[in-house]
């Protein structure tokens, strides 16, 4: 196999440099480099072309930039003639004289599709294999649903696990789409009767069409599971972004709260409400728009008569978003109990704290009525003193002292000063 790289300027070759001897051909600004190339987005060792037995291939070596094949970024890639490769502003042409050698249809791409790891070729044989994907060994034995098919559904990664269910990044196969499929844990699926009521509930919420909320697109039941397929949020959900960060801008939490309030709004003049409002509950596009998931689904499981299981799943955690005088007097979700949990939300962003300290869950239900919130700009002193007030009115454990919609919270949240 006679192989070469040529470095081009202006789409016009520069030189030319032999790619089929037993070393590599190392591409970097250092003077060690093969190719060296002068150029500040180019780390000093960037990548490498090597050539074995069954072809050439092009490997990124922990560069900042990436290295580009053909406009897509790689780690590591079989090269073809006329293939472009892009290091930096530098661009370079891969030639080969030989026919490349083809790989058999059957043998998919060599990274995991669940973590993004390059799964070398000697450990295929432990991977599990689908049309289009390889998952390694080690993402199968964490999750073994990888892979699988449930319904027209491909597992592809495993987002999160609640207190109602597992949350994957599925590929629908008969639309060609990356959704999140959220399949309800065993427990909760025992009663049919009461799974069709859940079903029929969530479906109506389902029809609720606006921007701040996540959309549904399917509810079934399939291969002995039962799933909801909703809209795919890159960014992940802001829980997960308060564990990476910790407490939030202040900026950014007004932001999320005012479009978080306006879904939920929205939802409540169709009928439904959220009944569940928590930080793993707010999802972000790779854009950064907010999106609200999960609307309606903690009242499904209410008429369901699955909510005995679901609350007493994570008492110091999902218990501590709802309204007191649920907890006390046994009182159905409505606005106010949305606006309190939207209210402990933005608390728990802000600071990393809850605005009520509580241990346990008969604490927590002995002291609702008579419970006073910590003072937001005590944990914060960059909030200002506008927003304290709006958060201390939104988890007022007196619902007569508590703003009476969503909308007046949004209102009192578009009024801050930040």
């Amino acid at each position: 196999m006679r192989a070469a790289i040529i470095l081009l300027k202006d789409d016009k070759p520069v030189s030319q440099f032999a790619a089929d001897g037993e070393k590599p051909v190392t591409i970097g600004r250092s003077a060690d480099c093969v190719i060296q190339i002068h150029d500040s987005k180019i780390s000093r060792l960037h990548c490498e072309v090597r050539t074995t037995p069954d072809g050439c291939f092009v490997r990124d070596l922990g560069s900042k930039n990436g290295t580009f094949v053909n406009g897509a970024r790689i780690s590591e890639a079989r090269l073809r003639d006329g293939d472009r490769l892009q290091v930096g502003l530098a661009q370079l042409l891969f030639r080969c004289e030989a026919p490349p050698v083809e790989e058999p249809q059957s043998v998919p791409p060599h990274l995991c599709a669940s973590c993004g790891k390059m799964v070398p070729l000697d450990a295929l044989l432990t991977a599990r294999q689908t049309q289009t994907r390889v998952y390694c060994a080690a993402c199968v034995s964490g999750c073994p649903l990888l892979g699988q098919v449930i319904g027209r559904y491909e597992i592809v990664q495993l987002l999160g696990k609640g207190s109602i269910g597992a949350v994957y990044k599925a590929d629908q196969l008969s639309m060609g789409r990356l959704v999140a499929l959220k399949i309800l844990h065993d427990e909760l699926t025992a009663d049919p009767e009461a799974v069709a009521r859940f079903l029929r509930d969530a479906r109506t919420s389902g029809q609720l069409s606006h921007p701040n909320i996540i959309r549904i697109y399917d509810m079934n039941r399939a291969d002995g599971h039962t799933f909801i397929s909703m809209e795919y949020a890159q960014g992940g959900d802001l829980g997960a972004l308060f564990e990476r960060q910790g407490p939030l801008p202040v900026r950014d939490v007004v932001n999320y709260a005012i479009a978080a309030a306006s879904a939920v709004a929205y939802a409540h003049s169709a009928g439904v409400v959220h009944g569940g409002l928590k930080p793993s509950n707010l999802l972000l596009t790779r854009d950064g728009i907010l999106k609200v998931a999960d609307i309606g689904l903690a009242r499904s499981l209410d008429v369901a008569g699955l909510t005995t299981v679901v609350r007493n799943c994570d008492v110091v955690g999902s218990v501590r978003y709802v309204a007191p005088e649920c907890l006390v007097a046994n009182v159905a979700g409505n606005a106010q109990t949305d606006v309190y949990a939207l209210g402990v939300t933005c608390f728990r962003l802000l600071t990393g704290d809850f605005p009520y300290p509580v241990a346990s869950l008969p604490e927590l239900t002995r002291t609702a009525g008579t419970r006073k919130p910590k003072s937001l700009r005590s944990l914060r002193e960059d909030c200002p003193h506008d927003l304290d007030a709006a958060i201390a009115c939104a988890v007022a454990t007196d619902p007569a002292r508590r703003f009476r919609s969503a909308d007046e919270f949004r209102h009192a949240l578009e009024a801050v000063k930040h």
